[in-house]
């Protein structure tokens, strides 16, 4: 199966697994050797925070492993909220250390990738309230303003710079995508270019050459019943076949140029979209697997990539199973069916704007039908029929 790229919000938090690994490492080293645990505190009171410290880090670590499905994000939520609890009280323990509160900002930075910015910037003032609340216990108010609105910046910081990661990541992969897409279309527009010189030269030799032989071969026709019984007789009758036998010669070139497509090969494109894909992506081709029509093999290509857009931004799935194949349709002509299937939850409605409008579109602009099978809390289903012979209704959108 080829390479599946991961999606933005999982890149992101690989790369923030690391970096709070880090950034956690440094905060405890120089809170075990700044004020006051240095001067002040026994190994006895210490004992409390450094548990509280290895239970911040092994919630991080848990809740920026888990998958990046909706239900699992629920939960990382939840842990980030405990991140937080068990930062102030870290805080707490170590007598308002300032750089204790450091911690905090690693919490917005791991939840900017999942919240909008409007609750996100709820998260960070409510963090900056409480961590205010830690700080007046044990300075004046001065300092405590001073410090509290300090981190209350770095929060912000922190957040910006995440969904900044996550937006690069997106316009990234979106890049692909399109890249993809345009070389998928040129390959099409290069297939239709081949048909319609084939089409112009066919057409150009039935037109001059075939009429020119069908009017030779009349005129011999009259010379021959002229001439008497000799030689020029015969020379003459023996042209006459010559041009029939030209004639049909052309008129088979022209049959055999007008049939000669050679079948799109969307099958290399749409295994190149599934690389691209945000989740693993199981492709089935049937043997007799072709499209021979640019029209069809570009509603095609359309339909794969929305259908693989709509499971990645609102299906919640981990991987996709695309089958397609070619077979009899109910009226005896060719008929290609896709069916797609993922292991998501489904939706509770299906939204026009989703999507699906467009799919429906271009499929039926090509005289196809398309299914959708879903039920809350069930893996979405599409199954659409393309024909690959008939008359077609529209140009594809």
């Amino acid at each position: 199966m080829p390479a599946v790229a991961d999606s933005p919000l999982a890149q992101v938090r690989r790369g923030l697994r690391w970096t709070g690994l880090l950034f956690w490492t440094v905060l405890l080293v120089h809170s075990l050797l700044a004020p006051p645990s240095r001067e002040g505190l026994t190994p006895e009171e210490l004992l409390p925070w450094g548990a509280v410290m290895v239970a911040f880090i092994t919630v991080f670590l848990t809740a920026i492993s888990l998958p990046d499905q909706p239900r699992w994000q629920r939960l990382a939520l939840y842990l980030a909220a405990l991140e937080s609890v068990l930062a102030l009280v870290g805080n707490e323990l170590l007598d308002a250390n300032s750089v204790q509160a450091g911690l905090l900002v690693l919490v917005a930075a791991q939840v900017a990738v999942t919240l909008p910015v409007r609750w996100m910037l709820v998260w960070v003032t409510a963090q900056t309230v409480a961590l205010l609340s830690v700080f007046l216990t044990h300075w004046n108010a001065g300092d405590a303003w001073a410090f509290g609105t300090g981190y209350f910046c770095f929060q912000l910081f922190a957040m910006t710079t995440a969904q900044t990661a996550v937006r690069e990541v997106r316009a990234r992969q979106q890049l692909a995508v399109v890249v993809d897409e345009l070389r998928a279309t040129r390959a099409l527009l290069a297939e239709a270019s081949r048909q319609a010189e084939r089409l112009q030269i066919s057409r150009e030799l039935h037109d001059l050459m075939g009429h020119h032989l069908t009017a030779l071969g009349m005129n011999l026709q009259v010379a021959l019943h002229q001439l008497p019984a000799g030689p020029a007789r015969g020379h003459v009758e023996q042209a006459g076949e010559l041009a029939h036998t030209l004639l049909s010669d052309v008129r088979t070139a022209v049959r055999g140029m007008r049939g000669a497509a050679a079948p799109c090969d969307v099958r290399a494109e749409i295994e190149a979209l599934a690389r691209t894909a945000c989740l693993p992506v199981h492709l089935s081709f049937s043997p007799e697997f072709s499209v021979p029509c640019p029209v069809q093999a570009h509603v095609l290509l359309r339909t794969v990539q929305e259908g693989l857009t709509n499971v990645v931004r609102h299906a919640g799935a981990r991987q996709v199973w695309l089958e397609l194949a070619c077979g009899t349709a109910q009226d005896g002509g060719r008929q290609l069916t896709l069916h797609a299937r993922d292991d998501g939850h489904g939706t509770l409605r299906l939204q026009p704007g989703c999507g699906l409008s467009g799919m429906r579109e271009r499929i039926e602009s090509v005289g196809g039908t398309l299914e959708v099978r879903a039920q809350p809390g069930q893996p979405l289903e599409l199954l659409a029929r393309l024909p690959l012979s008939g008359p077609v209704t529209g140009g594809a959108a």
